[in-house]
């Protein structure tokens, strides 16, 4: 499912549910959210990632 898709059903939820959803969400805390993950996202925002076909052919023309 795209992001895009699953927000779509969170808009289509009733209010209630959007409401518990949402603070089901902001309970989330830095412990619930993997270390790794937390650093990925962080890499995306600078726009430090690459695209994983460029990324093999640099590594096969060393």
């Amino acid at each position: 499912m795209s992001a895009s898709e699953l927000l779509h059903q969170i808009e289509s939820l009733p209010k209630q549910e959007r409401l518990w959803l949402g603070e089901k969400l902001s309970q989330l805390t830095e412990a619930d959210i993997p270390a790794s993950l937390r650093q990925s996202i962080a890499e995306a925002e600078r726009g430090e990632l690459i695209d994983l076909d460029e990324a093999l052919r640099e590594l096969d023309a060393m």
